[in-house]
């Protein structure tokens, strides 16, 4: 993989992990926009630590 695709999936997956993580501290849990958000950040750390695998895996 290009080095350059993995820096863009690890700087993607930052994003949603650092926009969802401090929303998580404001939306009051219960409501749809907090599951959202929830979802959000869990896709954000697959995302991240797959791409974190992807690319340690590629440098072997």
């Amino acid at each position: 993989m290009n080095r350059e695709i993995g820096r863009a999936g690890i700087l993607i997956g930052s994003l949603l992990l650092v926009a969802g993580i401090p929303l998580l501290f404001v939306v009051q849990p219960g409501t749809a926009e907090y599951v959202i958000t929830l979802f959000t950040v869990l896709i954000g750390i697959i995302f991240t630590l797959a791409m974190v695998l992807i690319v340690r895996m590629s440098q072997c």
